[in-house]
């Protein structure tokens, strides 16, 4: 384990955790364990492809950010689509993405240029119409979706930057 660790870069208890979720999930097992040691060998047994699994302590799969990746799947994939009509077909049995939360990841992708307006909507009177989005074939920047962090950056974990924050408003 200690191998392990230091050729992850990271400690050997993060990485003692990490093999115990892995294995709870069914992702390894142990194959020779050397008692009083921390050497042990353990079998691939389901390969998750290029991205390493997310999973919480007890072996679950972590949930958190999945309508993200199934609104940025899906845009990719639409031709063009409203925030409704992209909360509804991201949507599956096992993620439901609101439409409030469809149309706050559209404000920051448009903000940061992955999105173009191709019909804008209005928001007056009784005939609100929703704007019509389109995906920016010149940002599709890889398959992991822009991040939103907390201070309303946007963060592309494909590019490994930020691509937009909002100016500081300095008039205060």
């Amino acid at each position: 384990m200690i191998d392990l660790a230091a050729k992850a870069g990271t400690d050997i208890d993060t990485a003692k955790t990490y093999l115990q979720a892995l294995e709870k999930a069914g992702h390894i097992e142990v194959v020779q364990e050397n008692h009083g040691h921390t050497d042990k060998r353990w079998n691939l047994l389901r390969d998750n492809g290029l991205e390493a699994p997310r999973l919480t302590r007890d072996g679950k799969p972590v949930i958190q950010g999945r309508a993200r990746e199934a609104m940025w799947r899906t845009m990719r994939i639409v031709r063009d689509f409203t925030f409704h009509e992209l909360a509804a077909l991201a949507s599956s049995t096992e993620v439901t993405v609101a439409p409030t939360t469809a149309k706050d990841y559209l404000k920051h992708l448009l903000n940061a240029g992955y999105l173009i307006v191709i019909n804008k909507g209005n928001s007056k009177g009784n005939g609100h119409k929703a704007s019509r989005f389109r995906f920016n074939p010149a940002r599709n920047t890889g398959p992991r979706p822009p991040m939103i962090q907390r201070t309303k950056a946007v963060y592309d974990p494909n590019l490994g930057q930020v691509v937009w924050q909002e100016e500081p408003d300095h008039d205060c």
